[in-house]
């Protein structure tokens, strides 16, 4: 354990916030519902689940590595880096679903346009 009290804080915030962003994911993966993203098809708030934890399994072995004061090992840049990038895919195309809906919803359809059963081309 080596440092000052604030790098000993840091390491400690990093650890619990860490945690507590892989059970905010763990919880989505179970319950669509309670997911930061619920708009769209269940590949979406599995994709954003999936990302949440492990952008907070990695942030959380950073704070790990910070209290034993050594580096963190090579694969934990690029899982918290693939985190992020599904964690904002998803947020994406949960927006655009969203979008999708209000749109569909303004002109009196029951779903978004296009995807009906008179959509053109359907026979």
């Amino acid at each position: 354990m080596g440092g000052s009290v604030m790098d000993v804080v840091h390491g400690v915030l990093l650890v619990v916030g860490g945690l507590l962003v892989a059970v905010i994911g763990g919880r989505s993966w179970r319950r669509k519902s309670s997911a930061p993203v619920s708009a769209g098809p269940l590949w979406v708030v599995r994709c954003g689940a999936l990302g949440w934890v492990l952008t907070g399994c990695s942030v959380a072995s950073l704070g790990g590595y910070s209290l034993a004061g050594s580096e963190e090992d090579w694969p934990l840049g690029p899982a918290r880096d693939a985190g992020l990038v599904l964690m904002l895919i998803t947020l994406a195309v949960g927006g655009v679903v969203q979008l999708r809906r209000r749109y569909a919803a303004r002109r009196g359809e029951r779903d978004a346009p296009g995807r009906g059963r008179d959509a053109p081309g359907r026979v």
